[in-house]
């Protein structure tokens, strides 16, 4: 199960080099149906690897000129403060089991839940959408739409340990960044938000205290960022419209997988 489990974590290397999103939603259930983990531990695998993977992205696409800094900054600032918010303060108050109308639900369940709904939303919503992008042109974009879209990106981070780019890029496609600078810009704004989010984590007690596999975790994390330089080689010979539709079969597939666990 480790080999397989690791096996995949290239291929979340992949996705999010080819498409600038996904890696943080796919890693979370990779480390807790492979690895054993919580769901609540492997939201902060999942923020760590993904902080450390996008970065890598980053840092490859710096003299490409695939990255606005501007519009990424400014998705950036709410997004990283709500997650650090989550991550600190709202986390450690959620319990772990807590009743409703007469029902036992556990934080677990309540995260898989979170997840399944926002992948299979997300897959939809790319796959059915007929909405042309604006490609090569600015587009003006009310401050507070970006605002308010870190925010959301920012309560995901922080509740399910998703990084959020299967929202971000397609919002930046919408401000006028065509794909491949939507994925650039993408990956900045996840590595930002990922790594602020991750500094809530040490707020946390319960994951303070956690007993890390800092092996597993160091192995999960250079794999990933192997499968991000073979996705983001891979991106120059695939057209934006391709790498949508990969993304929404994989987010189907994995949420299927996970909503299989409930029988």
């Amino acid at each position: 199960m480790v080999y397989i489990g690791l096996f995949f974590s290239l291929l979340i290397g992949v996705v999010l080099g080819l498409v600038g999103g996904g890696g943080s939603i796919l890693t979370v259930p990779l480390v807790n149906y492979f690895f054993g983990e919580t769901m609540l531990i492997a939201t902060t695998y999942s923020l760590f690897v993904v902080t450390f993977a996008s970065g890598i992205g980053v840092i490859q696409r710096l003299n490409s000129k695939t990255i606005d800094f501007r519009k990424g900054l400014i998705f950036a600032l709410p997004s990283m403060l709500t997650a650090f918010f989550i991550r600190g303060y709202v986390m450690p108050m959620f319990p772990v089991k807590f009743p409703i109308s007469g029902f036992m639900l556990s934080r677990d369940i309540v995260i898989l839940v979170l997840l399944i709904i926002v992948m299979l939303y997300t897959a939809i919503r790319t796959l059915t959408s007929k909405r042309k992008h604006a490609e090569g042109g600015e587009v003006v974009t009310p401050i507070w739409v970006i605002l308010f879209f870190g925010v959301l990106t920012g309560i995901l981070s922080g509740f399910i340990g998703a990084g959020g780019g299967f929202i971000i890029v397609p919002i930046l496609l919408r401000m006028g960044l065509d794909m491949k600078r939507a994925v650039g810009t993408s990956m900045l704004i996840i590595c930002i938000q990922s790594a602020v989010a991750l500094m809530g984590d040490l707020f946390n007690q319960e994951i303070v205290q956690a007993d890390f596999n800092w092996l597993l975790l160091a192995s999960i994390t250079v794999i990933t960022v192997m499968g991000v330089f073979i996705g983001t080689y891979a991106q120059k010979y695939l057209s934006g419209n391709v790498l949508r539709k990969v993304f929404s079969f994989i987010l189907i597939i994995v949420a299927l997988g996970m909503i299989s666990k409930f029988w």
